[in-house]
C-alpha cells in the first residue's frame, strides 16, 4: 500500500460515515469530545490512540451500541437518533 493514492486506491466521493460535533460523557466524565469524521466510500482508516481515549466507545456509538448525547453521526445516509 505504500505509494498509492487515493485516486489508485477505488475511493470515491460517496460518504458512507460522517460524525459531526459528536459528544459522549459517562457522567461527569467526556469521553468524545467534538468529533468530527468523514469516511468515504472504499476508504480504509485506522482509529488509534492511547488506553481510554474513547476509541473503543467512538466505535460502538457507530453501531449503536451506545447512545451519543451530542452531535451527529450518519452511516449510509441514515442519521442515528436516540429515539
Amino acid at each position: 500500500m505504500a505509494g498509492k493514492t487515493a485516486s489508485k486506491m477505488n475511493v470515491s466521493d460517496e460518504v458512507m460515515i460522517s460524525m459531526q460535533a459528536v459528544n459522549k460523557w459517562y457522567g461527569s466524565f467526556h469521553v468524545l469530545r467534538d468529533i468530527n469524521l468523514t469516511v468515504h466510500k472504499g476508504e480504509r482508516i485506522v482509529i488509534c490512540g492511547p488506553s481510554g481515549s474513547g476509541k473503543s466507545t467512538l466505535i460502538r456509538c457507530l453501531n449503536r451500541l451506545e447512545e451519543h448525547q451530542d452531535g451527529q453521526i450518519t452511516v449510509q445516509g441514515i442519521t442515528l437518533n436516540n429515539d
